[in-house]
């Protein structure tokens, strides 16, 4: 049974992630430097504040460290607002689940000025009801919290609830809180893991009727 959905962004309704392995050589390439080989497994686990300090050490940049900050959110943003693409069948996909009357709601790690740039720019902001992000909730999909909020607003149980998630984390956690999972197939996610926490595992969100069949079981 399905009720509502809640939907991921980044992976799930747009394709960004690949933006994200490249934003530092994105940046850097706006300031006419060539990044090095590399530079996405070094910056994979620092924060913002490590990353602008590794940046501007190892490739001499004259711009500050919050400069660097800055303009490196710049880029994400730009990104948003101009590049991004709805993932394949993610535009009719939600359209098919108004049709029915199915609430749609988006929790993201996303602030929420990028993602609704981006959103927009994939046509697919008015066929959200909700936008919640883990930044203005103060938390993070290591918890149910932004997933229980999203629910609770749509008044539904999590029995009728569906989570559309393609990262490994994010699914784990509405499946281990008892929400029905589906798992969207995305090239920066480990698939074999992913499926083992989803009730269905979707190559893309193409087939909404074989997704409501199984959905309203």
């Amino acid at each position: 049974m399905i009720k509502g959905a809640i939907f991921d962004a980044d992976g799930t309704l747009i394709d960004s992630m690949g933006m994200w392995d490249t934003v530092g050589a994105r940046y850097l390439a706006s300031l006419g430097v060539e990044a090095r080989p590399g530079l996405r497994a070094i910056l994979f686990p620092m924060t913002q504040v490590e990353g602008a300090v590794y940046m501007k050490e190892a490739y001499g940049l004259a711009q500050s460290h919050q400069e660097i900050i800055e303009g490196i959110n710049r880029t994400v943003w730009d990104f948003y607002r101009y590049e991004v693409k709805a993932k394949p069948g993610a535009v009719d996909f939600l359209k098919a689940l108004r049709a029915k009357g199915i609430p749609c709601t988006l929790a993201t790690n996303t602030d929420r000025g990028p993602i609704t740039d981006g959103l927009k720019t994939a046509g697919l902001f008015d066929l959200l009801d909700e936008i919640y992000t883990c930044r203005e909730l103060n938390t993070g999909k290591d918890k149910p919290f932004i997933y229980d909020h999203a629910r609770d607003r749509m008044g539904i149980t999590t029995q009728e609830t569906w989570v559309f998630e393609d990262a490994v984390h994010g699914a784990r956690t509405a499946f281990q809180a008892g929400y029905r999972v589906a798992g969207l197939a995305d090239p920066y996610s480990d698939q074999a893991v992913l499926k083992t926490y989803c009730h269905l595992h979707l190559p893309d969100l193409t087939d909404f009727d074989g997704f409501w069949a199984q959905a309203m079981k």
